[in-house]
């Protein structure tokens, strides 16, 4: 599984997840099959910056603690599933993928 992580500043997996999805600078991408982190930069993307950064990325799953309507017809458009939980930190994420949930509803924005 390839699960991406809305985070504000590249600290590898000491990286905390951020609150609000659309406004991040970076995702970070973790492969479970691979054992593989990387960090992927949304800063220069317009408009629902952080899912239309991920076009092409092979992503399963967006990790967050909530998420816009757009940003979450998005996400359907490019067939990934969104998962939520208790975890703050990427390296916490990793440690807890078979705990995450599902995320079903838009935080209003």
């Amino acid at each position: 599984m390839r699960i991406a992580m809305p985070i504000f500043e590249n600290k590898g997996k000491e990286s905390e997840i951020a609150e609000h999805f659309g406004h991040v600078q970076f995702l970070a991408v973790y492969d479970s099959e691979k054992k593989d982190l990387e960090m992927i930069d949304v800063k220069n993307v317009q408009g629902c910056a952080p899912v239309a950064s991920l076009e092409g990325q092979n992503i399963d799953a967006i990790y967050c603690f909530g998420m816009g309507m757009r940003a979450i017809e998005k996400c359907k458009e490019f067939k990934i599933s969104l998962k939520t939980g208790q975890f703050r930190t990427v390296n916490e994420v990793i440690s807890n993928l078979d705990k995450l949930e599902d995320l079903e509803e838009s935080c209003g924005h």
